[in-house]
């Protein structure tokens, strides 16, 4: 294994488990995975996970992974010489994710031998779960790869600003991670889809950036108008909405975000939202039929919409 290789293969599944692996990149993927140090790395960093970038419809449960691996080293003792003790197996607690599976034996010869099934049960696992996941991910493939929005339609001046430059999305196109987005001037305005029917809309010069997040999705306002419906996910895995002076956590509801100089309005039409202001950490509920706003001496508290007569500016 040259120097380089530890660094790309954790770009891999970095890339992996956000969920924009290309074909190429897979295939380099499961050609590394043929080494058993880095078939157990990947499955350290799968364990710790609690999900894989969402690309698994269920998680493969850490039982089925111990039991791939036990079934593979006890047929393999099977050919052991049966004058030498038969090791046992301890199955090691979560606590301790780095180590799944250590075989104690009281002969040292069978020790080195045991271990090297153990290295190749842990390749099978892994081949196992990332062939699984690839086969999910190939059913996006038309339209996006994890759970990076795709643009849906547009209108007047729209920009997508990445590491290789600048391009005009089209529909189809994906909001990829650290791509910055803009709609340029106030007649501007695009909308993205997610695959699992969440919508984002933004407008009135908006630039927002798409950022790096293990689960979920994160997405930095820095101005404009977002106007969002996501679909009810799991806690554990919210659509995270940022300001520079605000944040917004969602795991399901319609919202309404307002970011200029200085200043964050939320308003929320449906559900409820934490909303957390950020140079104190101070956070609140805002829910459906509220507003929020994040400002210089302004109150960090809900109120009714109906109440504010600037709703809707």
């Amino acid at each position: 294994m040259s120097a380089e290789e530890p660094s790309r293969f954790d770009e891999l599944v970095s890339r992996y488990l956000d969920g924009e692996l290309a074909e190429a990149e897979a295939a380099e993927l499961l050609a590394l995975l043929a080494e058993p140090p880095l078939a157990a790395r990947f499955l350290e960093i799968a364990r710790l996970n609690s999900e894989i970038a969402g690309i698994l419809a269920a998680p493969v449960p850490d039982e089925a992974m111990v039991e791939l691996v036990r079934t593979d080293i006890e047929r393999s003792l099977a050919n052991l010489p049966r004058a030498e003790p038969a090791p046992q197996l301890r199955i090691v607690e979560r606590a301790q994710p780095a180590e799944f599976i250590r075989p104690e034996v009281a002969a040292p010869r069978c020790m080195s031998r045991t271990r090297r099934f153990a290295w190749s049960g842990l390749k099978w696992a892994a081949a196992f779960v990332i062939l699984a996941g690839l086969a999910a991910m190939m059913l996006f493939k038309h339209t996006s790869f994890g759970n990076a929005p795709v643009i849906a339609s547009s209108q007047g001046e729209v920009r997508l600003i990445g590491a290789s430059g600048e391009r005009v999305p089209t529909p189809g196109d994906s909001w990829q991670q650290n791509e910055t987005l803009k709609t340029v001037g106030p007649n501007s305005r695009v909308t993205l889809k997610l695959r699992d029917g969440s919508q984002l809309d933004f407008s009135d010069s908006a630039i927002a950036l798409k950022e790096p997040s293990a689960h979920g999705c994160r997405v930095t306002l820095e101005h404009g108008v977002l106007q969002a419906t996501v679909k009810k996910h799991s806690v554990r895995a919210p659509f995270i909405f940022a300001t520079p002076e605000a944040e917004a956590r969602v795991a399901g509801t319609k919202l309404r975000i307002v970011a200029s100089l200085h200043s964050t309005r939320l308003e929320v039409g449906e559900g409820e939202v934490g909303f957390r202001r950020r140079h104190d950490d101070k956070e609140i509920t805002v829910k459906s039929g509220e507003y929020a706003v994040v400002a210089p001496n302004a109150p960090f508290i809900p109120r009714a919409l109906h109440a504010d007569p600037h709703h809707g500016k």
